[in-house]
């Protein structure tokens, strides 16, 4: 039987597998010198996508997601969990 806890850990498997490939792609783009001039934004872009995709995975390993999204490494993370989290509790009284 597939328990919660082994679907979140296959999401964050997931997502580091994304993240490599992500930063497999970025790291490729970055030998071209042109399109790092004409691309940079994207180029950061991607490695933010990066970013966020590692510190979803954390959260969704951790033992207690709740604190593992107030933790979280990006505010945006942070921020957009801490509101959902503070409306399903606004729900729940």
């Amino acid at each position: 039987m597939i328990v919660q806890g082994d679907i979140l850990a296959m999401l964050a498997d997931e997502l580091d597998a994304a993240r490599d490939q992500l930063e497999g792609l970025g790291a490729s783009l970055m030998c071209d010198d042109a399109v790092v001039r004409r691309h940079m934004t994207e180029l950061q872009a991607l490695d933010h996508i990066g970013q966020r995709c590692m510190a979803i995975a954390a959260i969704l390993r951790s033992e207690d997601l709740h604190r593992a999204t107030s933790g979280a490494s990006l505010e945006s993370i942070t921020g957009r969990l801490t509101a959902l989290v503070e409306a399903l509790a606004n729900r729940a009284h």
